[in-house]
């Protein structure tokens, strides 16, 4: 959990979750995330 308040407190971090929440349709949420996961290595689960 210390790996999510780290990245949630970075420059990236905060980029992305302003934008992630402007996203009105839950479908395209779940696809960006499906996408981040896909582009991630196996083991970052």
């Amino acid at each position: 959990m210390a790996f999510a308040i780290e990245f949630c407190g970075s420059p990236e971090g905060l980029q992305l979750n302003r934008a992630f929440v402007k996203i009105p349709d839950v479908k395209v949420r779940r696809r960006i995330i499906d996408l981040v996961k896909s582009l991630s290595p196996d083991d970052a689960e």
